[in-house]
């Protein structure tokens, strides 16, 4: 057989390169922070700036790639919830339903009970 499901050492192997990458992207940032601020000559000047840097990044990713996925997402939980909430009142209208025709009436001898 050809079964290849990952292993255990796959994924070990596989979060040691994820943790790897994020390491070397914060020393990365880090460095350039403190380039910049030898530059500049003021270290929350440069912090700042690379602060408002990432976050146009962070938006430009977000207006230009993902923000029509998000709402086609949006739409279909939509979708979801207004299914799950037809399907309990339906439900809630089926438990009436069933609750009145196995309630005993007003007025009808009941079973079981002594009458004087």
């Amino acid at each position: 057989m050809n079964d290849r499901s990952p292993s255990g050492g796959f994924v070990a192997v596989l979060l040691l390169f994820g943790v790897s990458i994020l390491v070397s992207m914060l020393m990365a940032l880090t460095a350039l922070l403190v380039w910049l601020s030898s530059l500049i000559g003021s270290f929350p000047l440069s912090a700042a700036i690379l602060g408002v840097l990432f976050a146009l990044v962070a938006w430009a990713i977000y207006r230009f790639s993902i923000r029509e996925e998000l709402r086609a997402l949006q739409a279909r939980i939509e979708t979801i919830y207004e299914v799950a909430h037809a399907a309990r009142s339906g439900y809630e209208w089926l438990v009436a339903k069933v609750v009145r025709l196995l309630r005993p009436r007003d007025g009808a001898p009941q079973s079981g009970v002594d009458r004087e």
